[in-house]
């Protein structure tokens, strides 16, 4: 399941990612994203994108749509986060991978 914190509507945004062995939950939380987007919103893996092992997806989402709201400015984090279809390439591990990974 994708989240975005989005309140107040137009400040920065914080998602997050859960998973859960069955829909009803209970869920679990993958990973926490502060400001992503800075502004993503509607956050979604399409399953059409999602590769056979499960472990390489496409995040969807789109952002930034009040790049520049009382001054602020927005800041496309990722790179490529901006006001319309955004597809970032993700790569699922499991845990004893994000333990062991140095990278």
């Amino acid at each position: 399941m994708c989240v975005t914190d989005g309140w107040p509507t137009c400040a920065k945004m914080n998602s997050y990612i859960l998973e859960a062995d069955q829909i009803t939950g209970p869920w679990r939380l993958v990973t926490y994203m502060k400001d992503f987007g800075e502004q993503g919103y509607f956050l979604n893996i399409p399953t059409k994108f999602i590769s056979a092992d499960g472990r390489t997806a496409w995040l969807c989402y789109s952002g930034n749509f009040a790049r520049d709201w009382r001054g602020e400015l927005m800041q496309e984090i990722p790179p490529g986060s901006h006001y319309g279809l955004v597809l970032q390439k993700i790569r699922l591990l499991d845990r004893s991978a994000r333990l062991d990974d140095s990278r």
